[in-house]
């Protein structure tokens, strides 16, 4: 199968990417040649510029600081190489954002009339170099808010302007890698292009206050067949390659989002937001969570499988483990971090940050040596400070630093967490836990204003685990503000306190365990951790520190052959828990009180029928679940409110392993959250939500009203409801039009200025309706066990007026137990034009991922739960073989 590198900026018709000009992501330009810039001088000191470029990177600090927090309107503006893929991502954020974008090189050529090389040639490169000042000048004064602006301008007189910019906007340095890049610009010469981009990449990172990795992505051509069905290798996950050309993107829009989301001011980014329970829980707040620890140089070598860091992990701590080993192209005779080796980090991070959703902690670890010389304090802080453009969600420190070092890294932290981190080696001769200094260092992470702390030291006896209790104790009188401690000794002798220690915990992944290999170099202070996250769940379990076996249970009337028991079961094994998942099938909700009042109790999943039923059973519901009126979650709740009341959901996730006396049933609805999930995984940048987009839901029940509220929390605002009975499409359109006037619907985003707009078809031969435009998200929610009464039958298809989106759309069809539905097989059919199909097999779990969250407080192993659901399903149920959507489950959506 032959695949090609997406490295296109303006190859849309590679991208999949249909342009509108009525949609907000045009390019645009305000400066026409009838409103040509004033003539203007360069300023003296501009004059005398140069242009040549320094060997290596600066990297001085990045410009703006967190006390100058930018605007949720301010401009971005992305810079660097040609080939990065700036256009790209600026339509993504464009369209997320609802701004318009400026390209600096059509603006040149509005002004001038003549191409950046055709002007140069032209007029020659001093004038061009004063035409480009003047140019950039206006635009950066022109258009500081609501705007997405794109540069490959890099020359030394402009820096003086962007570095002002940078001072309250976020300037963006997008790089890539060299083959992508080699590939764009077609030089046959890849040494002349890492000397490019290394030079290239010193001239960004001197005015850019962050930097993101746009990591390639491989698709196939649609017109490959290489012995296969071409049409088969189209449809998401069922062909041999994954993802289809026009999914390709789709892990690249989520990717750069995320990223925007992490230097933007909160609802920047409307819907961004996830909806998973935990995700809006922060990790250092929830109990005996576990950083899997990941060395750069492992990442490099691209020894690493996602899954493997995956499962287990409440966060991914990237190890800069050779930022000072011997031998490495790592610090150049100045004491800088050099370009090339930067943008291996950055690539690095970048990979782990596009397949995974849990955050990241950046970890440049402290060197080894007695005494630390000049040289190596500054290639420490050069890392530090390149760590702090990455944006991670975590930062650790060396409280060791001087004052004035510490303090410039916490104004430049933006949305990063500070750990402040002191880690005493055997050289050391490490005091003993009962040592002053350790509250010292404590204090002192106090007063710069550390979010976390971590300190840790090697055990050398047992004893050592025992005294650490001292510290935690000085740490509970101490004086506010209370800081997180995150405290253990390391190496085989530490294990005890490392199992004990609450907040993430350095672990390995499961995959070294045993393998006797020191993965840190002697040069710096890491030390592998000597534990998985499954050991130490299953430490604390024997040390009874945890229940052992709590129930849960999937409820309904037919609940034998659900694939439930086997997906959750695998995942509470993987993590090492002792719960048991098990079916439980009556034909009545009065059988199910046994089991939530045993004191074991640890939640249920409800099916069909007892979905509204259950709501009779519980003291407390979701407001989600009160806004769909059903609920497909049970959670025990054991501890009270001195009032009575139910705690918040990080109460109620440390309190989740706990065994005890039921004391209320609290009731949550997760359909949504896996029908908004599939619909946001099937759904192509061409075809981003807007205030044009149209969803259409066929069904008028229980989850039809589902899939009604994942559309609202998608920022859908023309919604049509197909139903065989119209009377009942009505009740449902009624009760949410009751909702929003009265704003009883916790939206995750609001739509500014936008109106919800509900339109009912009365019969499957009714043209699509004129004043809407073609559907590109359908979400059928007809039973597939159905066969008459109110809903659409289950040979239901659409009509081909229904379908006429050009540029496709998404089909979610959750017929549970049938995989070869008539509009799967009608879906699969288009997948050429567009279309893809999520069906019941993405659906369950990615409803499951938040169930799992809820009755576990952990993190859900996404990838293992995904490949279980698909082992389980059995062959009668499709007509498909399902290994290649297993051999894809690497490059699905996190």
């Amino acid at each position: 199968m032959a695949s090609a590198v997406v490295a296109g900026v303006k190859r849309r018709h590679t991208l999949g990417l249909t342009v509108d000009e009525r949609q907000p992501y045009r390019v645009s330009s305000d400066l026409k040649p009838s409103k040509r810039l004033c003539q203007h001088g360069l300023s003296p000191r501009e004059g005398r510029r140069g242009v040549s470029l320094p060997n290596t990177t600066s990297n001085t600090p990045p410009r703006s600081s967190s006390e100058t927090p930018f605007e949720p309107d301010a401009s971005i503006m992305l810079i660097g190489i040609r080939g990065s893929g700036k256009s790209t991502l600026a339509i993504i954020a464009s369209t997320a954002m609802k701004r318009r974008i400026i390209d600096l090189d059509k603006s040149f050529q509005d002004v001038t009339g003549l191409s950046t090389v055709a002007y140069k040639r032209a007029h020659g490169a001093i004038e061009y170099r004063r035409q480009q000042y003047r140019i950039l000048e206006t635009v950066l004064a022109n258009h500081e808010r609501d705007y997405i602006i794109v540069s490959s301008w890099m020359e030394p007189g402009l820096h003086g302007l962007l570095e002002r910019f940078a001072a309250l906007h976020p300037v963006v340095h997008i790089t890539r890698d060299p083959e992508a890049i080699q590939q764009y610009l077609k030089v046959g010469d890849s040494g002349k292009i890492r000397e490019l981009m290394n030079y290239t990449a010193s001239a960004f990172r001197a005015v850019a206050n962050f930097e993101f990795f746009n990591v390639s992505e491989r698709c196939s051509r649609l017109g490959d067949s290489a012995g296969t069905d071409s049409r088969q290798s189209t449809v998401r996950g069922d062909g041999p390659t994954s993802p289809a050309p026009y999914l390709t993107l789709k892990r690249a829009e989520r990717h750069f989002l995320k990223f925007l989301s992490l230097i933007m001011p909160a609802r920047s980014i409307p819907f961004i937001e996830s909806a998973f329970p935990l995700a809006s829980i922060p990790t250092e707040t929830r109990q005996f969570t576990y950083a899997v620890s990941v060395p750069l140089s492992r990442l490099l070598a691209d020894e690493w499988e996602t899954e493997d860091i995956e499962t287990g992990a409440d966060a991914i701590e990237v190890v800069i483990d050779d930022a000072f080993a011997s031998g490495r192209d790592v610090v150049s005779g100045n004491s800088q971090l050099s370009p090339e080796r930067a943008s291996r980090i950055s690539r690095a991070l970048g990979a782990v940050r596009r397949n995974v959703v849990i955050p990241i902690i950046y970890h440049v670890p402290w060197p080894t040596t007695s005494t630390v010389d000049d040289a190596q304090r500054a290639a420490y802080v050069e890392h530090i400070y390149h760590g702090l453009l990455l944006c991670p969600e975590y930062l650790t420190v060396d409280l060791r630093l001087d004052d004035r070092v510490l303090q410039r890294i916490m104004e430049l932290r933006r949305t990063s967490k500070i750990i402040g981190v002191v880690h005493f080696g055997t050289s050391f001769g490490p005091p003993s836990w009962a040592d002053p200094i350790w509250m010292s260092y404590y204090r002192r992470a106090q007063s710069i204003s550390c979010d976390l702390v971590k300190l840790t030291r090697p055990a050398i006896s047992m004893e050592d685990n025992f005294e650490i209790s001292m510290l935690r104790c000085s740490v509970v009188g101490a004086e506010p503000p209370r800081i997180p401690l995150i405290a253990y000794n390391t190496g085989l002798r530490g294990r005890h306190s490392a199992c004990l220690n609450k907040i993430l915990t350095s672990v390995l992944p499961e995959s070294l365990l045993g393998s006797g290999s020191r993965q840190g170099h002697d040069a710096s202070s890491y030390t592998t951790p000597s534990i998985t996250s499954l050991e130490a769940t299953m430490a604390l379990r024997s040390s009874f520190a945890t229940d052992d076996a709590l129930k849960l249970y999937v409820v309904g009337a037919n609940c034998q052959h659900s694939l439930s028991p086997a997906m959750h079961n695998t995942a509470i094994r993987a993590l090492g828990m002792g719960h048991v998942y098990k079916p439980y099938s009556t034909s009545s909700l009065g059988d199910i009180r046994d089991l939530i009042h045993d004191t074991s109790f640890a939640g249920a999943s409800v099916g069909l029928p007892f979905k509204v039923e259950v709501i009779s059973l519980t003291h407390s519901l979701s407001t989600h679940a009160k806004a769909i009126g059903a609920v497909n979650t049970l959670i025990p709740v054991r501890h009270l409110n001195p009032d009575g009341s139910i705690p918040d959901d990080a109460l109620l996730s440390n309190a989740r392993n706990s065994a005890g006396p039921v004391l209320a049933l609290y009731g949550e609805n997760t359909d949504w959250i896996g029908i908004r999930a599939c619909i946001r995984r099937g759904l192509s940048p061409a075809n981003a939500v807007r205030s044009s987009t149209a969803g259409l839901v066929i069904g008028a029940g229980g989850m039809a009203r589902a899939a009604v509220y994942s559309m609202l929390q998608l920022g859908v605002q023309n919604i049509v409801v197909y139903n065989r009975s119209p009377g009942n499409a009505q009740k449902l359109v009624s009760h949410f039009e009751r909702l929003l006037s009265r704003n009883d619907i916790p939206l995750l985003s609001k739509v500014d200025g936008g109106e919800t707009r509900f339109h009912i078809q009365q019969s499957r031969s009714d043209p699509w309706p004129e004043h809407l435009r073609q559907p590109t998200i359908v979400v059928s929610c007809i039973p597939s066990q159905q066969q008459a009464g109110d809903q659409p039958p289950p040979n239901f298809t659409l009509p081909t007026a229904w379908m006429g989106s050009p540029t496709g759309g998404v089909v979610v069809d959750f017929s549970y137990g049938v995989l070869d539905t008539l509009l799967i097989l009608q879906t699969r059919a288009e997948a050429h034009r567009g279309w893809v199909v999520m069906d019941s097999l993405d659906l369950l779990p990615e409803q499951g991922f938040a169930q799992f969250e809820l009755f576990t407080g952990r993190r859900a192993p996404r990838r293992l739960m995904r490949a279980e659901v698909l082992k389980s399903s059995p062959d009668e149920d499709r007509s498909y073989p399902l290994q290649p959507r297993l051999d894809s489950i690497t490059e699905q959506e996190p």
